[in-house]
């Protein structure tokens, strides 16, 4: 009887033995690792949702790191761009420096070498700006994966910020307007135009322009600036004309129209030398808005309206009859002749004729127009904007710094654009960074509360274990000696 009891209890004493040292050895690893899970089997169910709550960590922990690198990228970019501003902002100091009338012919080429120069530091940055052995301006898309979800990414398109591929964009009416139309009775002529109507599509949107017959350039532009904020293209008009051959010497009438009319009178010693009819019409250019210049030559005349009114010659009459003098349209360079060739003015005949202007549109970006149905101002029912482009730009003339002030605006709207860009990108950027890093502190504190040891529990449970596995010993000491007691009275 008494050694099955001892059995019974000696199998007690081994199994709460092995319980509670596992206990300990339970909590003990525990505390060890830091982790409340060391293996599957401690939780079965909570492993798969602890795994992707690591990856989702380790995936924000990274993508914050690509953010910083985007920002630092949009970062270089936008140092960047802020050199070639300066760079434009004195180029087109130089631009309107070139254009001032004291200026000597060395001081337009040291004007021009400067120029040159600055864009030449233009086109430096351009090509040698980089980040990470990557260059910034180029036609390469760059994508920073700025989240942990695959789908959210940062985009940089290209940048196309050459000095040939950025400037403005401008269209120049090529139309019949500009042809010499001549008549016996100034009644009787016209610059042609007639009733119509067309598309002018720009970066900002659409609209029709209207125009009525007979309008002139400078109306026609100013319906056009009336409708700039719908489009984003703004115009200019300008009108040119030229007399020339006068066949004798002698005094010249005539009434010049332009802004208002005027009676012109001059006497000419020498047809070949038309410089008191310069005199005559520059006298009255402040009514007319017309101003002449001589030729090399000096026998012509060129005829400049930079308000885009129609040029004309009512009633021409020499002081010997039938005399003639020529009368010539001109493209909107101020040399090209128009299409329609000249007319020879006449008291004895045809002694009216008419000129009228180009409009000139211009946008920092890409336009059209399209629908229309005026072709004396547009020869084709479509037409395209064509880039003036900074690379080409000079300043060794008045015109063709004219030009170049066009292109340097052109390039800072860009310029401006893409610094907006990078602006944006570099705010979003820094909200997604702060959002990511408040999401770890989040998901890492759920984690942890699922994962990570208690040790105050564990180490209460280490020190049951501990107190009843010495509890078990003294037990099992006990039973040792009663056993050996009953033995000895046997």
């Amino acid at each position: 009887m008494i050694g099955l009891l001892y059995s019974a209890v000696r199998n007690v004493d081994v199994h709460n033995f092995h319980q509670f040292h596992e206990e300990q050895l339970e909590a003990i690893e525990r505390m060890s690792s830091g982790k409340a899970i060391n293996r599957a089997s401690d939780d079965v169910a909570s492993m798969g949702h602890l795994s992707k709550m690591k990856a989702e960590t380790l995936g924000s922990n990274q993508s914050i790191r690509n953010s910083n690198d985007a920002f630092s990228y949009a970062e270089v970019g936008d140092a960047a761009l802020a050199d070639c501003e300066e760079a434009l902002h004195r180029m087109k100091e130089l631009a309107i420096q070139s254009m001032d009338g004291a200026n000597s012919d060395q001081n337009i080429e040291a004007i021009q070498k400067e120029f040159d120069s600055w864009k030449e530091v233009f086109a430096q940055v351009v090509a040698k700006t980089e980040f990470g052995g990557a260059k910034i301006f180029t036609d390469q898309t760059k994508w920073f994966q700025t989240n942990w979800k695959p789908t959210e990414i940062t985009t940089f398109d290209p940048i196309y910020m050459e000095a040939d591929k950025v400037g403005s964009r401008q269209m120049i009416s090529n139309g019949t307007i500009s042809d010499a139309a001549a008549n016996a009775s100034y009644s009787s002529v016209n610059n042609g135009i007639t009733a119509g109507s067309f598309k002018l599509n720009g970066a900002f949107g659409e609209t029709e322009i209207s125009v009525v017959a007979e309008e002139t350039a400078y109306s026609i532009a100013n319906n056009i600036n009336a409708q700039t904020q719908t489009t984003g293209v703004r115009a200019e008009a300008q009108t040119y004309a030229k007399l020339s051959n006068l066949s004798v010497a002698g005094d010249v009438f005539f009434k010049l129209h332009g802004r208002t009319s005027v009676d012109i009178s001059a006497q000419i010693t020498d047809k070949n030398d038309l410089g008191s009819l310069i005199s005559a019409i520059n006298e009255q250019s402040y009514l007319t808005g017309i101003n002449a210049e001589l030729t090399d030559s000096k026998s012509a005349v060129i005829l400049s309206n930079l308000e885009g009114y129609d040029i004309g010659i009512e009633n021409f009459d020499h002081s010997v009859a039938s005399e003639t003098i020529k009368f010539t349209g001109l493209q909107s360079d101020g040399v090209t002749s128009s299409a329609g060739g000249s007319k020879t003015l006449t008291d004895a005949g045809t002694d009216s004729s008419i000129v009228g202007g180009h409009v000139i549109l211009k946008s920092p970006k890409h336009f059209t127009i399209s629908s229309n149905t005026v072709n004396e101002l547009f020869s084709s029912s479509t037409g395209t904007s064509t880039l003036n482009d900074l690379n080409s730009a000079t300043v060794d003339t008045f015109d063709n710094a004219g030009q170049a002030l066009d292109a340097i605006d052109g390039a800072l709207n860009k310029v401006v654009d893409n610094r907006s860009r990078f602006g944006h990108v570099m705010q979003r950027l820094q909200h997604n960074a702060s959002g990511l890093r408040k999401s770890v502190a989040i998901v890492e504190q759920a984690r942890s509360t699922r994962e990570d040891t208690d040790f105050a529990s564990e180490m209460v449970k280490n020190f049951r274990a501990q107190y009843m596995t010495k509890s078990n010993l003294s037990v099992t000491a006990v039973t040792n000696k009663m056993s050996q007691t009953a033995l000895q009275l046997i």
